[in-house]
């Protein structure tokens, strides 16, 4: 696909953010006249615009709007047609033209003899085309798991290729897998890591144990379609080394101030944002039926009569819009000023609980399942007052290797709050929670299990897209994509 921003764009947005963070070398380029953008604010722009893509709450890009409404986390108090699945399509040209992107052109520069001497000033050239297929896979598993089939392959040409084919996501996990493998042999720890790393500041240990555990994400992805390829990859994963500590989490660093502000702050509080996205009923009473102290931590109690309660999920905008703002709960100042989390800990257990219980890894799988709830406590600041123990001793919460999808599900939903699109993931793959849809959907739609493809692509790339709509099935919310079974 065609990268629409032009370098001049990208070299100055890339200096901005680049200067928020104090990691760089003195570049001695004219910014007015440059021939190529530097690597190092390449990597820092792709870590952003990714984040952005992933976890970003603006309205025209970033996907964390719609999938918190999906999954049941909140609602909106004013325009509830998101709760409702209204809108079939959404659009994916800054995943490809921005974050995509930018790895790509960080690859192709390191790959070319006649530039990747003067890209080793920044890092040597094998570290840097890790980070950026390491990172390239987390944008892309996010992109089929949203759509399906999809442009892979064909995508990142540029101008060599403006109507891409779509590749099946079978064929494209195959390909992340193999490229993660890449990613993991190229990794030199003993030599110069990338300059404009935001997220492990050139820690490449970390980005190793990261593309590790991202391994063991999309094995588990494969539980319920190809549990023998599933069995290789977690295997593979696990004893290659996951995320072992909270210290190892995965976040991205948000500051306070434009670009890198926490895109949750920036809508509650910056630019005349409203409180107009509340916690649902849904959310607010399973918690109450846990009684998890994590209620506490991602909801406030109203501003009338101090209660935590929630407004009701999925309902005309003229019902939501009778509730005042102070009669129900809306998010923490730890919700808002929460980093970017992009792998935790807490999933790594809860995933590595699963996979023991299916004789995939060895290891117990209750004490799997107990250490990832007691981590996702520890990362949402849940004081130690709290008696956990006492929390995994409740039947609603205890392990139960008969309904080990269920209890799994039912955490892994708790643990990945702020993370909704890994948990539209999860909910697809292991039906659990049991999430009822809205209940005035529009036209009486259930709970989308895919996105519909942009606009565009039935304009621009029609036969693609139709080749595509053809072998998935019609481009609609309810077309179940490869690795999300009956």
């Amino acid at each position: 696909m065609k990268k629409l921003t032009s370098v001049l764009f990208v070299l100055a947005a890339s200096i901005a953010l680049y200067g928020c963070y104090d990691h760089f070398e003195e570049i001695n380029t004219d910014p007015n006249n440059p021939t190529e953008v530097p690597t190092p604010y390449l990597l820092a722009n792709a870590q952003r615009e990714l984040v952005q893509e992933v976890l970003g709450m603006d309205s025209n890009t970033g996907h964390t709007n719609w999938a918190m409404q999906y999954v049941q986390y909140w609602s909106n108090t004013l325009y509830t047609e998101t709760t409702r699945y209204q809108t079939v399509e959404a659009d994916w040209s800054s995943f490809y033209n921005e974050g995509l992107a930018d790895l790509q052109e960080i690859i192709n520069i390191n790959s070319d003899p006649e530039r990747m001497g003067k890209a080793s000033q920044y890092g040597s050239n094998s570290n840097q085309i890790a980070v950026a297929e390491i990172l390239q896979v987390w944008g892309f598993h996010n992109v089929t798991d949203i759509w399906g089939d999809v442009p892979y392959t064909d995508a990142l040409k540029a101008s060599e290729n403006f109507a891409p084919s779509y590749d099946r996501q079978e064929e494209i996990y195959d390909h992340m897998f193999g490229k993660l493998n890449s990613a993991i042999s190229r990794i030199e720890e003993s030599e110069r890591a990338p300059e404009g790393d935001l997220i492990f500041e050139g820690n490449m240990s970390n980005w190793k144990t990261f593309a590790h555990s991202l391994k063991l994400r999309l094995g588990m992805r494969l539980s319920e379609v190809a549990p023998a390829k599933a069995e290789q990859v977690v295997s593979e994963a696990v004893q290659g080394g996951v995320i072992s500590s909270i210290e190892e989490n995965v976040y991205f660093p948000y500051l306070t101030s434009s670009p890198n502000f926490n895109p949750w702050y920036h809508e509650a509080y910056v630019e005349g944002g409203s409180f107009n996205l509340a916690v649902t009923n849904t959310a607010i009473d399973r918690l109450k039926a846990y009684d998890d102290p994590r209620l506490y931590v991602f909801s406030a109690p109203s501003v009338d009569g101090g209660e935590y309660t929630g407004i009701p999920y999925g309902v005309e905008s003229g019902v939501a819009s009778a509730y005042d703002n102070a009669e129900v709960s809306f998010h923490t100042d730890v919700v808002y000023n929460s980093p970017g989390r992009i792998m935790t800990y807490s999933e790594v257990l809860l995933l590595q609980a699963e996979a023991a219980e299916r004789d995939w890894i060895s290891g117990d799988a209750a004490t799997f399942y107990e250490q990832g709830i007691r981590a996702s406590m520890e990362e949402w600041s849940v004081p130690d007052t709290f008696d956990i123990d006492a929390y995994l001793q409740q039947n609603i919460v205890a392990y139960d290797p008969a309904s080990y999808k269920q209890k799994i599900g039912n955490q892994l939903w708790f643990a990945l709050y702020t993370q909704p699109l890994e948990t539209w993931a999860e909910w697809r793959r292991l039906g659990y929670p049991d999430l009822q849809p809205a209940p005035d959907a529009f036209r009486g739609r259930d709970i989308p299990r895919r996105r519909g493809y942009p606009n565009s692509e039935s304009d621009l790339n029609r036969e693609n897209y139709n080749a595509a709509i053809d072998r998935q099935g019609p481009d609609e919310m309810s077309t179940r994509i490869w690795w999300d079974s009956e």
